[in-house]
């Protein structure tokens, strides 16, 4: 009967800590620059940052005349591949297309549309001849004050990993251990 519990007790932590890691296994897109459905002027590379360091990464851009304009291979720097793009680019709309192998060994793809739109042109105004001549302006005796201190980002702090996981392990662990402990030190009763 004693085998019986325990068994079943282990079973049961198997069968509550089996699911969890298999969801916790995938790697996933956590930014990108340029950001899903962005509008920007001008791209010299693409960067996608990602739930943890991938492997093997495969990274296109294609523009609005089916042309690719990644230019060489993706790198991997930590949780990011960046990929460089060739030229300038013209206005339309693009997809950056990638594939991954996560850290699980599982293949992984995704787009992120954006749009890069004209430069703008700066537009000359009829300007009044003034009738009076312009100060000169006198530069400022101090410069500005440069911030030196780095931003931190939320995703700075959220370190991607499987913690939650693991302290739900532990958990289930405990409890398996003070269930078998709590069962063998029963008194067996004379019936048994």
């Amino acid at each position: 009967m004693l085998f019986r519990r325990t068994a079943a007790l282990i079973l049961l932590a198997a069968a509550t800590l089996w699911p969890a890691s298999a969801a916790q296994a995938h790697d996933v897109l956590k930014s990108s620059n340029p950001k899903e459905n962005a509008k920007v002027e001008s791209l010299t590379e693409v960067v996608l940052e990602f739930s943890n360091s991938v492997r093997f990464p495969k990274v296109v851009v294609n523009g609005p005349d089916d042309k690719n304009y990644a230019s060489g291979e993706a790198e991997r720097d930590g949780h990011k591949v960046i990929q460089a793009v060739s030229g300038p680019l013209p206005a339309g709309k693009y997809v950056i297309a990638y594939r991954i192998v996560s850290s699980d060994g599982h293949p992984r793809t995704g787009e992120v549309p954006f749009t890069v739109t004209a430069p703008k042109t700066p537009t000359e105004s009829p300007t009044p001849e003034p009738s009076s001549p312009e100060p000169t302006p006198v530069a400022a005796s101090t410069p500005p004050a440069v911030d030196a201190a780095p931003q931190s980002s939320a995703e700075d702090a959220d370190s991607g990993g499987g913690g939650g996981f693991l302290i739900l392990a532990i958990g289930v662990g405990v409890v398996a251990v003070a269930a078998v402990v709590t069962a063998t030190r029963r008194k067996p009763n004379k019936g048994e």
